[in-house]
Formats: structure tokens, sequence, C-alpha cells
């Protein structure tokens, strides 16, 4: 019997997958760096969400063999000790990536058709709130996708197929796009001709601020952004000083560059901004998916050394 610990809430169904291999869980009760240094001393496996795991972590946890990730996104993880340490790392691959897809698309359409101000106006002055100034439609515009790959291919077909959009495509590593998508060798080119502009890529050193200054200024006035990669993709300073400037029609984001986002945020009291909590994968669907997935990969890992997703 190997010791598991669950850092986050997760969807009950991995801890029963867990469990049924016969494997003692331990839950982190708050998500206090110390606790959490605490209890991985320990443990033979650890199911972790968003928090961070450092080389310091990793380095007290004399036992750990294997750090499976409770979705796709690693950059809370020191990936390189993991590496020197012979600490195996998991994901669920695709587990939530078309809630991750659908969430995109709504803050499109939210933005688009301003659905939140209005819906506040209307609960503030009551009908007079249809005079809210104009939406517009989604439908032959052009969309701009950074990265392609599922998540972003799901959404690229979703707006070719469904509102028969123009779909611009860039991804400097990819050779295929989905069928009536054109792949641009130029992420200027797609700034400056999309309405919309949706970013799908990892968080790396190379995407790091990917969209600053420079790219902020390529886009239309009239366009929007959705972000519901990673925060830091954005240059988020960068990102309010457009928007307050009117230099974008608005934005949609699931990310922030620190999160929980500071209530001071003039991303809060901007009207033609969407911020949700990094809640795009959170469906009923998805949640089980991936809790299910992660909690299979400890299971399969420990007794034979299979997984799905290895990054490490």
């Amino acid at each position: 019997m190997a010791k598991v610990l669950i850092t986050e809430k997760i969807n009950p169904i991995g801890i029963e997958v867990i469990k049924n291999a016969g494997h003692e869980v331990i839950q982190m009760e708050t998500l206090e760096e110390s606790e959490l240094k605490e209890k991985i001393k320990d443990v033979d496996a650890a199911l972790v969400r968003i928090l961070p795991i450092t080389r310091e972590i990793l380095e007290g946890a004399k036992n750990l063999k294997i750090l499976s990730k409770h979705g796709v996104g690693v950059d809370n993880f020191d990936i390189e000790a993991a590496k020197e340490l012979g600490i195996a790392l998991t994901t669920t691959p695709d587990a939530n990536g078309r809630s991750v897809a659908e969430h995109t698309f709504a803050l499109m359409m939210s933005l688009a058709k301003n659905i939140v101000p209005v819906s506040e106006e209307y609960k503030r002055i009551g009908f007079a709130a249809k005079n809210y100034k104009e939406g517009v439609e989604v439908t032959g515009k052009t969309l701009g996708i950074i990265g392609c790959g599922k998540i972003g291919r799901r959404m690229a077909k979703m707006a070719h197929n469904g509102f028969d959009m123009r779909v611009l495509v860039y991804d400097p590593y990819i050779t295929e796009v989905p069928e009536g998508c054109e792949l641009v060798s130029e992420k200027e080119r797609v700034l400056s001709e999309s309405d919309f502009i949706s970013l799908h890529c990892y968080l790396s050193d190379e995407t790091f601020h990917f969209i600053g200054k420079k790219e902020l200024a390529l886009m239309k006035p009239t366009a929007y952004l959705i972000n519901c990669a990673r925060g830091s993709v954005v240059d988020e300073p960068e990102l309010i000083e457009a928007l307050l400037h009117e230099k974008l029609a608005g934005a949609g984001l699931d990310v922030t560059e620190a999160e929980p986002l500071d209530p001071e945020s003039p991303l809060f009291k901007l009207p033609n901004v969407i911020v949700t909590p990094h809640y795009a994968p959170t469906t009923r669907e998805a949640a089980t998916a991936v809790s299910r997935i992660a909690g299979e990969n400890i299971v399969n890992f420990l007794r034979d050394g299979s997984c799905v997703g290895r990054i490490v």
C-alpha cells in the first residue's frame, strides 16, 4: 500500500480510484506551503492542481515517485528538479479540452453581445438597458487562434463550422490545421487581421508576455482578446493600458498573471472586460474525467510504470 497526497479539492472519483487500488489517501486541509512540505515528505505520490511544487518541496519528498497533475498545464512544477530527482510528472491530456474550448467560445460570444454589462444595467436601471451600446455579430468575422493544440483545434472547428468564421491560425510547431482554417506563418498578420484573438499556447520562456505592447498595438481597436491559456502569456499591465485607452474593444480572461487577481485590479472595473477565476475546465464532465485520469495515472504508475500524458 502506498501513501498518496491530494493537495487540493478534486472530484471524488479520483480519490475512489486510488482507494479502490488499496492505497492510503492523505488530504491537505489548507493550501499553505508549510502543510504541503510536511505532508509530502513521506508520500509515494501526489495529485496536484495549481499549488506551486518547487525544488525545495521536491527535495524534501524523499519517497515521492510520481506527481500527477490534475489538468495539462505544468508551469506550477519545477520540471528540471523533478527530472533530476527521478520523479515522474504526468498530466491528463484533453480530459477538459471540450470544456475549455466551450468556455473560450462563451467568453467570445459574451463580449460580442455585451451580455455581462447589459445584464448588470438591466438589474440596475430596468428596461432602459436595451439602449446600451450595440453588440456585434460573430458570424463571418475573423478569429485568430494562437496555439493550435487540441483546445485550439476545437475552438477553430466550432468557429468555422458553427458560425462561418474565417479562422487564421498561428502555431510554428504544426503543419496542418482543421479544414477551412488557414495556417499563417506571421503572428503579426493574425493580430492585425482578426476581430477576435484567442490564446491557446502553453506558458514557456518563448511565450512569456507573447502578447505585449507591440502585439496589442497591431490589433484592431474593434478587436477582442480572449485568454484561457495562461495569464503570463499576456503582459497584463500593457493589456490594461490598451483597454483604458480604448485601443481594444474588450477582453475575456479566464487566467491572469496573479491568481487570485488583486481585488483592486482595473480589470474588475472595466465594463468591456470579463474575468473568470480559472473556471474554464470547471464542468461536471471535465472535473470527473480529469480526476479519474489523474487518479488512474497514480495507480497505474505505482503498479507497473504505465501512465498517460507523461512529461517527465
